[in-house]
């Protein structure tokens, strides 16, 4: 993971990390905004991908985007901390202990 971190760090336009112990409800949606159409959210589950553009549903997505923003750490911060993943010292991979792939 260091090295996508790092790829992250290097290339990545905008980074905002939200924190995991941040009081935030997970959804996997996207939101799309255009000049000269209406908004399309997007979400899916194990069962469906569901394409919206329900004025209501766009309201709630924008809610949601809103909430991340007040909970993540700003650029610089988010930054700061990719940084610091990438600059740990790596562990023994002699020493005992779990082997991950």
């Amino acid at each position: 993971m260091e090295d996508q971190y790092a790829r992250l760090l290097l290339k990545a336009h905008m980074i905002r990390i939200v924190p995991a112990d941040a009081p935030v409800i997970a959804s996997n949606c996207t939101l799309w905004e255009y000049e000269k159409s209406m908004p399309v959210a997007f979400t899916e589950s194990n069962l469906a991908k569901v394409f919206v553009q329900d004025p209501g549903a766009i309201a709630r997505t924008r809610l949601l985007f809103d909430r991340l923003a007040e909970v993540a750490l700003d650029e610089g911060q988010s930054r700061s901390k990719l940084a610091e993943y990438v600059g740990r010292p790596r562990k023994d991979f002699d020493g005992p202990g779990a082997r991950l792939a």
